[in-house]
């Protein structure tokens, strides 16, 4: 019999870095919750910095692989507020034109089952299909500050999202070191958070390493059921980086 796989299935690291300063027209905005009594949205929060990522995985059966992916994002703006606001549970209020500084931070942790779909058969085919099965947190600290004020006006919260996740993702095995992968997966209640992932790759592994390099998105948004508002963004970039396979 043929192996599962052309190459063997081990636990690995992976190394990586992400060019989510590309944007998109995708800055973080902050809106007005859904019990809002005043206006608190601030639009154009900040840029994304570039990012680096981690990622461990395991197999944990014939077919499916664990993956846990981890990174911190940051990012930073400065604008004159196009609107008199309370942004974030602020009690006094950011006029109209008011000098702003803002930062925010976002953490984001996805463990998720890469399991075959179609065809389910082995040797694997050179065309596959994969489903995604996971669970995700986000968290995004944003922070808006006016430092040309004798007390600055500091506006400071947090926003979490916690969810499963679901995908599909489609290989293709260009050769026998060559794999091309599109993969797309996330989840959302209505009136509620919702995330979401796409990601492109194309990887070359010669024995226990493997390069990979790709276009990656991230779209968020927090529940809008939180009365101080809510934050939602978009970020798409170039990624590359390094897998060992132990």
């Amino acid at each position: 019999a043929g192996p599962d796989y052309p190459d063997p299935r081990t636990f690995t690291l992976g190394a990586f870095f992400w060019f989510t300063n590309q944007g998109m027209g995708a800055n973080p905005n902050v809106y007005n919750g859904r019990g809002s009594t005043s206006e608190e949205s601030l639009p154009n929060f900040g840029n994304y910095h570039n990012t680096p990522m981690v990622e461990a995985s395991y197999p944990i059966t014939r077919t499916g692989v664990l993956y846990l992916q981890v990174f911190e994002e940051k990012g930073t703006g400065n604008e004159n507020s196009p609107l008199t606001t309370y942004p974030l549970g602020l009690a006094t209020a950011i006029t109209k034109g008011d000098y702003l500084a803002n930062q925010f931070q976002i953490k984001d942790a996805h463990i998720y089952l890469d399991d075959l779909l179609f065809p389910h058969k082995f040797p694997v085919s050179r065309l596959r299909f994969k489903s995604l099965w996971g669970f995700e947190y986000f968290s995004i600290h944003a922070t808006a500050t006016n430092p040309l004020v004798g007390s600055p006006v500091i506006a400071d919260d947090t926003r979490n999202i916690l969810l499963p996740t679901f995908g599909v993702a489609a290989e293709y095995a260009i050769s026998k070191h060559v794999l091309l992968r599109i993969s797309g997966s996330g989840f959302g209640i209505y009136h509620r958070a919702d995330i979401g992932h796409a990601e492109g790759t194309l990887s070359w592994r010669r024995g226990p390493i493997e390069i990979v390099g790709g276009e990656r998105l991230l779209h968020f948004k927090s529940s809008p059921n939180n009365a101080a508002g809510y934050i939602a963004g978009t970020t798409i970039g170039a990624f590359a980086g390094v897998r060992w396979h132990f």
